[in-house]
C-alpha cells in the first residue's frame, strides 16, 4: 500500500506539471462556448445538438489531455524503475489512466451542467451523470492506444484515428442518457467503461514491455 501511495503522489505530480488538463479543459470550454456562434441562435437546433456535439467535443479534449502519458517514463527509464517494485505493470498503468482520468475527465464532468444547461438542454444531470459513468471507458481506452502508439512519431494523429471507431458506443449512448428514459443507455455507459478497465491496462501492460524490450 506504502508503495502505490508513491506511485499515486508520483503520477499526479506529473499531470499536474505537464499542464495537460488544462489544455483538455481549455479545449472543451472554449469550443462548446463557440459552437453555438456557428450553429445560429436557435434554441431548438442548440437543444437538439448539444448532448452529442458536447460528447464529441468532451472525447477530442480527453486525447489532448492523454497526450504524452507514458513519454516522460520511457525517457526517463521510469518503468524500469516500477519494474523492481513489486507493484504489477498493469496495476501501475491503471493508476497512470485513472490520475489522468481525474486531470483531464473530472473538470469536464463538473463543467458540464453549466454547458448542458447554457444550451437550452433539459435534464442537465442526466447529462453530467452520462459523462461520469462514460469518460472512464474512453480514459481507458485512450491510455491504452497512446501506449500502443507511445514510440511513434505524431503519435497523436494515430490515436485519434484509432480511437474514433471505439468511442463509438459512447457517441450513440452517451447522448440519449439525457432522453426521458436514460436508464438504458446509463447501463451501456457502464457497462462501456467496465469493459475498457477490465482490458485496457493490460493492453497497456503489454504494449509498455514491448517498447522496453
Amino acid at each position: 500500500m506504502k508503495g502505490l501511495g508513491s506511485i499515486l503522489r508520483r503520477e499526479l505530480r506529473l499531470r499536474l506539471k505537464g499542464g495537460a488538463w488544462a489544455a483538455s479543459l481549455g479545449l472543451f470550454a472554449v469550443t462548446a462556448g463557440l459552437s453555438p456562434l456557428a450553429l445560429g441562435p436557435q434554441e431548438a437546433l442548440l437543444a437538439a445538438t448539444a448532448p452529442a456535439l458536447l460528447w464529441v467535443l468532451a472525447s477530442l479534449s480527453l486525447l489532448i489531455g492523454f497526450e504524452g502519458l507514458y513519454e516522460e517514463d520511457l525517457k526517463k527509464e521510469g518503468f524500469t524503475i516500477y519494474r523492481l517494485t513489486p507493484v504489477p505493470l498493469s496495476l501501475i498503468i491503471l493508476i497512470k489512466m485513472s490520475v489522468a482520468w481525474v486531470g483531464s475527465c473530472l473538470p469536464l464532468v463538473l463543467i458540464s451542467p453549466a454547458l448542458f444547461s447554457a444550451f437550452g438542454v433539459e435534464n442537465v444531470w442526466q447529462g453530467a451523470l452520462g459523462f461520469l459513468l462514460g469518460t472512464p471507458g474512453l480514459a481507458f481506452i485512450s491510455g491504452a492506444l497512446s501506449a500502443l502508439c507511445a514510440s511513434l512519431k505524431r503519435g497523436t494523429v494515430m490515436i485519434v484515428f484509432l480511437a474514433i471507431p471505439l468511442f463509438a458506443p459512447a457517441f450513440v449512448f452517451g447522448p440519449a442518457t439525457l432522453s426521458d428514459s436514460p436508464l438504458v443507455p446509463f447501463l451501456i455507459m457502464a457497462i462501456f467503461s467496465l469493459q475498457a478497465l477490465a482490458l485496457c491496462p493490460f493492453i497497456a501492460a503489454a504494449a509498455i514491455r514491448t517498447h522496453m524490450s
